[in-house]
């Protein structure tokens, strides 16, 4: 099999993105109705998660029709050669929740691995006209600038964090329990890809998730790398690619000890 050519998949993987996020802008700011359903209780899933998805699909496959495409919406299963070391993966709409009530923690995501490891990412999040990009060994960018500063917290305790706080279930109260680290601050915005911005752009220290899914975190994860931070992320059934995922991405200051409290065996 040939060798692929990164810097023409970024291009692709941008273009996509870019289209997905156009179609979320779009609806956003026009009269038309979001159709809204819930795959559960307080997980939601419009009609621009599967428009911007099916058209991300179609540019992929246009591209590479052999690569396999993992993406959190259904249609894509099944798709391209089972063979391929190429697997797309792709968020049509990360932060579908905040995207339904009006807020700007929504981004679309695509990302590249080859044999399970990510060589490439994008993050569109149009609300706030940020495009982050990644490739691995060429560092990461926003908006076209290079990303070569991160925050250097040297301990946890001053630490800003972000986690996934999800929602309760309709007609049940409760009192909310969240398990973390000591830390400054503990933040959630809904959105893993606005997350991770914050990362990238100076202003948090570090993100830890459990729960989340691998189409949620991959981009980012390698942008954070790319930056000079540190990441792991691990599946809880390696055999299934679409399931449950816990992970850390953080400054190198204090991603050793985040990680103990996360990956705790």
């Amino acid at each position: 099999m040939a060798s692929l050519d990164l810097t023409l998949a970024l291009d692709l993987a941008r273009r996509a993105a870019e289209t997905g996020a156009q179609i979320a802008m779009q609806k956003r700011q026009s009269s038309e109705e979001l159709v809204i359903d819930t795959k559960e209780v307080t997980d939601y899933v419009t009609d621009v998660d599967h428009a911007a998805q099916a058209a991300i699909v179609s540019m992929i496959r246009n591209e590479f029709p052999k690569h396999r495409i993992l993406a959190e919406e259904d249609g894509a299963e099944n798709l391209g050669d089972p063979s391929s070391p190429y697997c797309w993966i792709i968020d049509p709409v990360d932060g579908t929740k905040p995207y339904v009530h009006g807020k700007d923690e929504f981004g679309c995501l695509v990302a590249l691995q080859q044999d399970g490891t990510t060589q490439l990412g994008v993050m569109v999040l149009p609300a706030r006209n940020e495009t982050f990009w990644t490739q691995r060994g060429t560092g990461a960018f926003l908006n076209g600038k290079a990303i070569t500063h991160l925050r250097q917290t040297r301990d946890l305790d001053d630490a800003i964090l972000c986690t996934n706080i999800g929602g309760k279930s309709r007609g049940t109260d409760k009192i909310m329990t969240v398990t973390h680290p000591r830390c400054a601050s503990v933040q959630n915005y809904g959105c893993a890809a606005a997350e991770i911005a914050e990362i990238l752009k100076g202003r948090n220290d570090g993100v830890f998730f459990d729960g989340v899914r691998l189409w949620d975190v991959a981009p980012g994860c390698l942008m954070v790398k790319e930056a000079g931070g540190k990441s792991r992320t691990e599946l809880a059934d390696p055999q299934d690619p679409r399931g449950r995922v816990r992970c850390v991405a953080s400054t190198q200051p204090i991603f050793d000890e985040l990680c103990r409290f996360v990956f705790k065996k």
